[in-house]
Parts: structure tokens; sequence; C-alpha cells
């Protein structure tokens, strides 16, 4: 899941950088709105990364281990939960870039996309919690599902 999720983000690091030069060229004005998801991106890339290193079987498996531990379960639904929550700020920010690309002049555009983005996020935060609750839900339901001698020695400790 990590995996597929750096890929996701090296992709978008990629379409900002060109978007960035052709804006640099073509649209001088603007060709910061490229750049703007560059940082974040990056650390968002890091951050995966570690992730990804953390959740790998060779570095959470025992030797000889046969099914899916509970550490592992617990890794799995953890990154459910941080990717369905950077999914959904990643759709806010869209969102509000395209409406303020649409309404404001250029130069307008980074400041009313921030904006809008904070204003959508401050409206957001109750529901992104259950989105992440939900979401890590599903997970847990599908990966015990998977592997039900998993599920057992889960029950048995509780």
């Amino acid at each position: 899941m990590m995996r597929r999720a750096k890929t996701t983000v090296r992709w978008l690091l990629i379409v900002a950088l060109v978007s960035t030069i052709v804006m640099f060229l073509f649209v001088r004005p603007a060709a910061y709105l490229g750049a703007i998801p560059i940082p974040i991106l990056f650390v968002i890339d890091v951050v995966l990364g570690l992730l990804e290193r953390q959740s790998r079987a060779t570095a959470i498996r025992e030797p000889g281990q046969q099914s899916i531990s509970k550490k592992e379960i617990e890794l799995d639904v953890q990154d459910a939960g941080i990717l369905t929550g950077l999914g959904i700020v990643f759709l806010l920010a869209v969102g509000t870039f395209i409406i303020a690309a649409a309404l404001f002049d250029w130069p307008l555009v980074g400041a009313v996309a921030t904006a809008g983005f904070l204003l959508a996020v401050l409206i957001n935060i109750p529901y992104l919690y259950l989105f992440v609750q939900e979401a890590e839900r599903d997970e847990r339901e599908k990966v015990t599902h998977q592997a039900p001698e998993a599920a057992d020695s889960e029950e048995m400790h509780r």
C-alpha cells in the first residue's frame, strides 16, 4: 500500500516540476503555482518512505512465521488511515485550486486557493476523523477476513 502511495506521490512530483517549467515558459506570472506543491510532496514522499520501510514484511516478520501477525494488521490499518487522510486533504487542495483558478485572476489564485483550502479543512475537521476511522475499520475487516488465524489470535488477546 505504501509503495503504491510513494509511486503516486512521485508522479505528482514529476507533474509539478513539469508544470512549473511549462508555466515559467508560457505564463510567467503563474509559474509559482506549479512550484507550491513540490516541497510538500517531497516531505510526503520522505514520510511515506519511512512508513514503507517500517511495514515491509522482512522488517516485521519473525523467521518461519506463516500467518499474518497482529503487528502486521495494525500497521496495515494505520497505513490505510494515513493514506485516506492524505487523499482527502489532497482532494480538498485540488478542489480549492480549481475553484480559485476558475474564479480569480492568476496573481490572486495562490492566496485564494490557500484561504479556501484552510477554510475547507477547518470545516471538515470533524468529518476527516470519521473518514479515517471508517477506512481503518474497513481495512481491519478486510485483513482479518483474509487471515482468519490472525483474527482468532487478536480475539484471544482482547
